[in-house]
């Protein structure tokens, strides 16, 4: 029953994924490239209570806000609930989010314009597939859309192979971070045109460049330089080969799946 909510993007479930996947990446990302280097827990705090209150803000009041009729109405209510969470956050509960309020600020509405602007693109675009399903007396199949949370465990997983961090806390960044690389490898795997699928020019390019984000991404744990046993920019260029690799090897299957009913 959940696995079939998930597949559904604009399910209640799927909807707290989406915000929990934005506000925590973001509020993991962005301090450690400003050089953050204590414990993500007060962070993943501040980030769960954010993602939990807005979804629940958003979703009960989708309708009256006028959600489902654009991203633009999403992305809207998103920023301006984020603003406010973040406000009211750094006020009453969480001093961390007093210790740079103009980043934090900056960097919640961000995440809140990307989480409203998601929740009424994933609305709108199930809603279409309903429609179509029921005109033509059919069950909705949502095909590699239901798969939209694969990339995630995909980068997850090879970063933690890649970097083998030797701290629970390191650990959960190199989590976060690679699920994050995940979703952007989804652009070249699951929603890339087809016939890339199976060109022997375009899979090592994209290796290449899977290569390259992970090189880069590695930046971010540049701080924990000690903690490594190797030279992070290689072990990150690693991270991102496999994540790639493996998004595109599933998006390759996904399509054949498709192309063959």
């Amino acid at each position: 029953m959940m696995s079939s909510a998930l597949g559904r993007r604009s399910s209640w479930p799927s909807s707290f994924v989406t915000g929990l996947v934005g506000w925590i990446s973001f509020s993991i990302i962005v301090p450690l490239a400003f050089g953050y280097s204590g414990p993500p827990w007060p962070l993943v705090e501040i980030a769960i209570v954010m993602a939990v209150v807005q979804i629940l803000i958003l979703r009960l009041a989708f309708f009256p806000l006028r959600m489902g009729r654009g991203l633009a109405w999403g992305a809207l209510w998103g920023g301006a609930s984020s603003a406010l969470l973040i406000w009211l956050g750094g006020r009453f509960a969480f001093p961390l989010l007093r210790e740079r309020p103009y980043l934090w600020l900056a960097n919640g509405i961000y995440i809140g314009l990307a989480v409203g602007a998601f929740l009424s693109y994933f609305y709108r675009d199930d809603h279409e597939i309903q429609e179509k399903a029921r005109e033509q007396g059919q069950t909705p199949q949502y095909g590699r859309d239901a798969h939209w949370l694969e990339p995630f465990a995909f980068g997850a997983v090879a970063y933690l192979i890649a970097f083998l961090p030797r701290s629970l806390g390191l650990a959960f960044y190199i989590l976060v971070v690679g699920a994050f690389v995940g979703v952007i490898a989804a652009g070249s795997s699951h929603f890339s045109p087809d016939r890339w699928k199976d060109s022997l020019l375009m899979f090592p390019l994209i290796l290449a460049a899977g290569a390259g984000l992970g090189a880069a991404s590695s930046l971010l744990f540049r701080q924990f330089a000690a903690e490594f046993r190797a030279s992070y920019w290689v072990m990150g260029a690693i991270a991102g080969f496999l994540t790639y690799l493996m998004t595109f090897l599933r998006g390759r299957s996904l399509a054949r799946q498709e192309a063959h009913g």
